[in-house]
């Protein structure tokens, strides 16, 4: 754990000890290969996020050990939620509640802060004999030797080699760059800020975690989910672009908005502020990018894989990380670690995620028209048949590809 300067060696080097970086260390070692993760902070260590965990990452805590998922649950630290509530433009308020068929008895969601979910990681990654973690040191440099990748500190005193790297150092890993230098595209960007109070009323009694998708913030939302010591995390997203062109700033935007809005002002009156504003930015994946080059590979946010619309990554990422340690076992049986062959690694990602990722760009265009959206949520306000098939939405890719075809709005029409 403590930080070692010199030259040293990896099997595989992976940059980055988030969700993404950890995932492909334990998938890794359940194949018997061995890894050092490089993280540039010092556990336990903070990261901005909204602080829910979807069913999706449950199933990758399952695949990597099952008692992962019983550890969790036995947090004090943690919030089982069992629910979302979206908010309309107008206002009008549609519960849906998670399903789990497959683990009934267990809370299909999660509410927990990232410094306590990602050392529950950590905890894990410890207690794996074949994964090295050495934290404190910042990767500045990347460079390629006859058969092996080499990557330096920003002091130039800490130098690993590997036959590849995995580089899951999140939204703002300068060396990512390495694989596809492009010109920043704001619109698959979001801006992201939270901020953490006390004293916010009107929670469900389920734990729902609460979208509210006012004028001011479409195609984007301000959140409300709720903490396991009674105080919310309360955050707002919009894309970059539409931030930059209509000339807000987001802080403003959120603070105005729980003034302004009766419902918000409501559950606000007696809330106060127990942290300062913390921002960040989100890499959408609404576009496809290059997620691998020469012994590299990119997973997580620094890969672009956070939905469009939800801003959910870090199911992503693990199963990123899953993808990377199954393209690095069959890259490492047939030798090969050069570009070409790692074109399968982007090929098995997109095939897995890229029409999730679609539909969730298109329903986030979507919802940038707040009349279709109030429309179509007074729709389904009134009618329990249409909220079952929007709960079904919520983790049924099948069911979510609705939403973008034309056939649902005219059966909506025929609806009374």
């Amino acid at each position: 754990m403590e930080r070692i300067l010199g030259d040293h060696r990896a099997e595989v080097v992976i940059a980055g000890a988030g969700p993404a970086g950890m995932s492909t260390a334990l998938f890794l070692a359940k194949k018997g290969i061995g890894s050092t993760i490089i993280e540039k902070e010092t556990f336990p260590r903070e990261k901005i996020c909204g602080d829910g965990l979807s069913g999706w990452v449950i199933t990758m805590l399952r695949r990597i050990n099952p008692d992962l998922v019983t550890k969790l649950q036995e947090l004090p630290c943690q919030l089982p939620s069992y629910g979302v509530r979206f908010f309309a433009p107008n206002m009008k308020a549609v519960p849906l509640p998670y399903r789990n068929a497959k683990y009934p008895d267990d809370p299909p969601g999660h509410i927990i802060r990232r410094i306590d979910f990602d050392n529950l990681l950590m905890e894990e990654v410890l207690r794996e004999p074949l994964i090295k973690v050495i934290q404190g040191v910042t990767i500045a440099k990347l460079e390629y030797g006859t058969n092996d990748i080499i990557l330096t500190d920003t002091s130039g005193n800490f130098r690993i080699s590997a036959a590849i790297c995995v580089m899951a150092s999140g939204a703002s890993g300068k060396i990512t760059g390495s694989i596809d230098p492009v010109k920043r595209d704001y619109k698959h960007q979001a801006t992201g800020i939270r901020q953490y109070f006390e004293g916010v009323t009107g929670v469900h009694e389920g734990n729902f975690v609460d979208f509210y998708f006012l004028d001011e913030f479409l195609p984007g939302y301000l959140w409300v989910f709720p903490q396991p010591d009674g105080t919310a995390n309360v955050g707002a997203g919009i894309r970059t672009d539409i931030l930059k062109k209509r000339k807000l700033t987001l802080k403003q935007v959120m603070e105005q908005a729980l003034i302004q809005n009766a419902h918000l002002a409501e559950r606000f009156k007696n809330a106060r502020p127990l942290s300062g504003i913390a921002a960040w930015n989100l890499p959408l994946g609404s576009k496809k990018i290059k997620l691998s080059g020469n012994r590299l590979l990119l997973t997580g946010d620094a890969g672009s894989l956070i939905d469009p619309f939800t801003g959910e990554g870090v199911g992503n990422a693990m199963w990123s990380g899953f993808a990377a340690a199954e393209h690095i076992e069959k890259a490492m049986k047939a030798g090969r670690f050069d570009a070409s062959f790692n074109k399968q690694y982007d090929r098995f990602v997109y095939k897995k995620l890229w029409k999730e990722l679609r539909n969730s760009t298109w329903i986030q265009k979507l919802i940038n028209y707040p009349k279709l959206f109030n429309w179509v949520m007074n729709k389904v306000t009134a009618n329990p048949d249409l909220q079952q098939s929007l709960i079904r939405m919520i983790d049924d890719l099948d069911e979510r590809k609705k939403l973008t075809k034309i056939s649902f709005y005219l059966r909506l029409l025929s609806r009374k």
